[in-house]
């Protein structure tokens, strides 16, 4: 078997991130995050309420981070995140979903290894999608859509 060798102009991941936005600063966020494969693993009633209960424990870890519409729908979920933008060292968007996918993935990890079960143990997408909410007409619609969201599938 012949190995791969790197090449930069072929090998690369595109960022989805504005290369001028400073994502620690005052802005609402609509992120959306994916299992793995596009896996329904979110349907596991254990599995959710890690997601849930880490998703409202975020405020506390986080102080200028404060939460709106939020599902968990099969395969993926859907959060609307504030920052204020305040504080010392205010964290990023990326921190807090980084913070927040490893954090339901250990917990995650020790259910399973707990209750001896045969379960996929990561279960994450690389990455997410982040998108601002740019006004209060953007907020309303995005709220709307979470909301509806589970009606759709």
């Amino acid at each position: 078997m012949s190995q791969r060798r790197f090449h930069p102009d072929l090998h690369h991941r595109r960022s989805l991130r504005l290369p001028n936005h400073d994502y620690r600063s005052l802005a609402l966020y609509l992120v959306t995050l994916c299992t793995a494969h596009r896996q329904p693993l979110f349907e596991n009633p254990d599995l959710r309420q890690i997601l849930e209960e880490t998703w409202h424990a975020l405020p506390a870890r986080f102080p200028g981070v404060t939460l709106d519409e939020f599902v968990i729908m099969p395969e993926h979920l859907h959060g609307i995140l504030r920052f204020d933008g305040s504080g010392r060292h205010p964290a990023s968007l990326g921190e807090v979903i980084g913070a927040y996918k490893s954090l339901t993935t250990v917990a995650w990890l020790r259910h399973i290894k707990a209750a001896q079960l045969e379960c996929p143990g990561r279960f994450w997408q690389r990455d997410y999608d982040g998108r601002i909410l740019h006004d209060k007409h953007d907020l309303q619609r995005t709220r709307h859509y979470i909301r509806t969201n589970p009606t759709k599938e």
